[in-house]
């Protein structure tokens, strides 16, 4: 995921605070001040696999995501260029902490809008208390907010983005993907498109690290991936039919205290929904916490954005023969069109 106004040089952002003002001056003195204290911090990886101190098994993943990154610019033609040379070690388990709202009776996001990035429907913190009371701010306003944290960002290639410790957590696979994701916004990003951006990552991300298990990777590893994908698409099945129901209550002429009740109804019957798939599905586990959460109009817009087009992207790439130069031409392609075109062609290439 990219990080606002991060995409920006910190001097860039320090020239525009010339121009802005108030409480948005200060989010973007904090952004600023954020990622500074981030690059400070940043040790060259071999600087750390040459230190007899590390630990052996930061070591081999230091090392694996090396190999990772080799892989990534020979294999898949993303830009690595000095891109998670550097690695920070952190305490806590995310880098960022993202924002995302929506209205209490609308799936349409909220969005802001940044410099050089264009606009998004997330906004990032490094500062988790900033972050909570714009969260009550936005909460007061009668939107619906969710956050979470992420263990990773993009400054899409102006800055040599680190390792960091949360990043090097989980599987091999788990590695792979979210390296190939993060890259991949460095490859493209559209500005203003959230869901397109996410969504092609995620696609790229997933048959990176694919191929990355099939050439060098943990062979047993390629069955955790398979039920990783079917879990997703499961929980996606689940969350789209939830969001039909609610755009469907949200268009009707119902009240507003009727709208709520609604709405709580259509919430329960999804975690109803999930929990008897996972009883058939173990593999749905990873998703509880998830589930766990109050499912609202912003919760349920963050997981559309981030998986809404992998099937589209998936599709394009098969059409492609499997070939990144094929899928990236046609991914610049399908970005120059305007926006309803532009849904109109992958709604086509959902279709199997």
């Amino acid at each position: 995921m990219p990080v606002f106004p991060a995409a920006g040089r910190v001097g860039l952002a320090a020239g525009l605070l010339l121009v802005l003002t108030g409480c948005q001056a200060g989010y973007y003195w904090h952004l600023a001040r954020g990622h500074t204290a981030l690059m400070r911090e940043r040790v060259p990886v071999e600087t750390v696999l040459a230190d007899p101190a590390t630990p052996a098994a930061l070591r081999e993943r230091l090392a694996a995501a090396g190999q990772m990154l080799t892989f990534a610019d020979t294999a898949l033609a993303l830009p690595v260029d000095d891109a998670y040379r550097t690695f920070v070690a952190l305490e806590r388990g995310f880098v960022v902490w993202n924002l995302f709202a929506a209205p209490a009776f609308s799936l349409t996001p909220e969005t802001w809008c940044f410099p050089v990035a264009g606009c998004s429907s997330y906004r990032g913190y490094f500062d988790l208390e900033r972050a909570e009371r714009d969260a009550a701010r936005l909460r007061d306003e009668g939107l619906d907010v969710y956050g979470g944290g992420a263990v990773a960002y993009s400054t899409l290639g102006w800055f040599s983005d680190p390792l960091t410790t949360p990043m090097l957590h989980g599987t091999q696979a788990d590695v792979a993907e979210l390296l190939f994701h993060e890259l991949a916004h460095r490859r493209f990003y559209l500005p203003g498109d959230t869901r397109f951006n996410e969504s092609l990552a995620t696609s790229v991300g997933r048959e990176g690290a694919r191929r990355w298990l099939a050439a060098h990777g943990d062979p047993a590893l390629m069955g955790g991936l398979q039920d990783s994908d079917r879990a997703r698409a499961t929980v996606m099945a689940l969350v789209q039919s939830a969001r039909e129901d609610l755009a469907t209550l949200y268009a009707s002429p119902a009240s507003e205290s009727a709208q709520r009740a609604g709405k709580a109804t259509i919430q329960a019957r999804l975690r109803e929904d999930y929990r008897a798939a996972l009883a058939l599905d173990p593999s749905l586990a990873p998703y509880q916490r998830w589930f766990d959460g109050p499912l609202n109009n912003a919760q349920l817009n963050t997981l559309s954005d981030y998986n809404q087009w992998v099937p589209a992207f998936d599709a394009l790439l098969l059409h492609c023969g499997g070939q990144w130069a094929c899928f990236w031409q046609a991914v610049e392609q399908l970005a120059d069109l305007p926006p309803p075109a532009r849904t109109a062609q992958l709604n086509q290439w959902m279709t199997p």
